[in-house]
């Protein structure tokens, strides 16, 4: 009992509810859902899912203080760790002739490589917790260097937007000298020459970097190749584009689709008469297929009602990491897979320490 009263501190349940009313009422409103949704097994699933979210969110606004650079320094190891044993088991070879293949379930070993991609690009945003410049410049190369492995086409997008972004608030701020651009380009030549080391050395490491640039190659077929949705090698993306499609004509069927939703875990029933886990990979159109307006507006009421933490923007590193999440989100996520996020938006609404780039 003594060792929850030092750690954790209950009464801010209370004191900061409005923090949270609409994030309640959204999982209410979840609930309800439940009534009218075709889903009779996965919806179960998907409401557990949504649990996880908000302890996720609980869990940090409890703490009563989280040290950002602490977290970080294990969020590091962590997400380097687990990179590290994606590519030793490879699964997205293009021979599929990985070791252990028997005891991973191939499709959910495949999609590690988002979610890694996600996890770095957060940990380039967290490193600048960090006091010491060379801490900061090796891990964002590591995470950059990773990231291109990975072979995450909307990862690598969003580490290069980070780069720039990070680039122009430095230069604005002054913060660019020339003992920090020695440093880095020092850094950079390391890294050039441990990646020309593997290249010669590893066909592990070949094939990963042939698969990224085959990925990129394959994306920018859309802009060059007018057969580029009757491609086979494009099946990812039409995919995409056809739940998008799909969710648009049946949003808009009636007034009742529109407003309520066809209900929490309804996607996939709707879309191929199937109860599993399926969703139109965009958290904005999921939220309205399944939840309709109602849900939407919720889910919007809460992050608006939270604008006084978005105040110090561009110092407040896990708002900054929570916004890139949600921007990847659009693309490749449901809105049950958001623990990560809803732990750096309360770590941004109740433990903002003002680390900042000026380190």
């Amino acid at each position: 009992m003594i060792y929850i009263k030092d750690i954790y501190n209950l009464k801010r349940l209370k004191e900061k509810y409005k923090t949270f009313i609409y994030l309640l009422l959204f999982f209410i409103w979840s609930l309800f859902s439940i009534l009218y949704s075709s889903s009779e097994y996965y919806v179960w699933h998907k409401l557990l899912g949504l649990g996880t979210n908000f302890l996720a969110f609980f869990g940090v606004l409890i703490i009563k203080e989280i040290n950002l650079k602490r977290f970080t320094k294990y969020f590091s190891y962590f997400t380097y760790f687990f990179s590290l044993i994606f590519f030793v088991i490879n699964p997205n070879s293009i021979s599929k002739n990985f070791i252990f293949h028997a005891y991973f379930d191939e499709i959910y070993i495949q999609g590690w490589y988002l979610v890694l991609g996600q996890l770095l690009i957060v940990n380039m945003l967290l490193i600048f917790s960090f006091s010491e410049k060379k801490k900061i410049i090796y891990n964002l190369l590591i995470s950059f260097n990773i990231i291109c492995l990975l072979g995450g086409r909307f990862p690598l997008i969003l580490a290069f937007v980070v780069f720039f972004f990070i680039s122009i608030y430095l230069i604005q701020n002054q913060h660019i000298n020339k003992k920090l651009l020695i440093h880095f380009f020092k850094s950079l030549t390391i890294f050039i020459l441990i990646n020309g080391v593997l290249h010669l050395s590893s066909q592990t490491y070949r094939s990963l970097l042939l698969r990224s640039i085959y990925r990129f190659e394959v994306l920018s077929s859309f802009f060059n190749d007018v057969n580029f949705l009757n491609n086979q090698e494009n099946s990812s993306f039409n995919k995409r584009l056809e739940y998008l499609l799909f969710s648009k004509t049946k949003i808009f069927k009636n007034k009742n689709s529109l407003i309520l939703g066809y209900g929490l875990g309804s996607f996939s029933n709707e879309y191929d008469q199937t109860d599993r886990r399926l969703y139109p990979h965009n958290i904005i159109i999921e939220i309205v297929f399944e939840l309709g307006l109602i849900g939407l507006f919720l889910a919007l009421a809460f992050l608006i009602s939270n604008r006084s933490s978005y105040k110090g923007f561009f110092t407040n590193l896990a708002l900054i990491a929570a916004i890139t999440l949600l921007i990847n989100s659009m693309k490749s996520s449901s809105f049950v897979d958001l623990r990560l996020l809803f732990a750096l938006l309360a770590t941004s609404i109740f433990h903002f320490n003002k680390p900042t780039l000026q380190n």
